[in-house]
């Protein structure tokens, strides 16, 4: 999975599955050498509690992210 900044790309975020845009991203962190992108606080604070389970696992894939329905920002 590509979590880097690439020119013109998206990245996926681990925690919701959102596609995103690493420059206007809501924050960022980095796990073992690799920076993950999130769409909203609530997904970046879910992932800092345990990034090993969110880091390589497989995200949600439902038509509204399940952070955007817990009243989070980032849609």
């Amino acid at each position: 999975m590509n979590h880097h900044t690439n020119t013109n790309a998206t990245v996926i975020d681990p925690v919701c599955g959102m596609n995103i845009d690493p420059a206007t991203a809501a924050g960022s962190s980095r796990y073992e050498g690799e920076t993950y992108f999130f769409c909203s606080r609530g997904c970046a604070t879910k992932f800092d509690a345990a990034p090993a389970r969110d880091s390589g696992a497989a995200v949600a894939t439902t038509a509204t992210a399940s952070c955007c329905s817990a009243g989070d920002s980032c849609c």
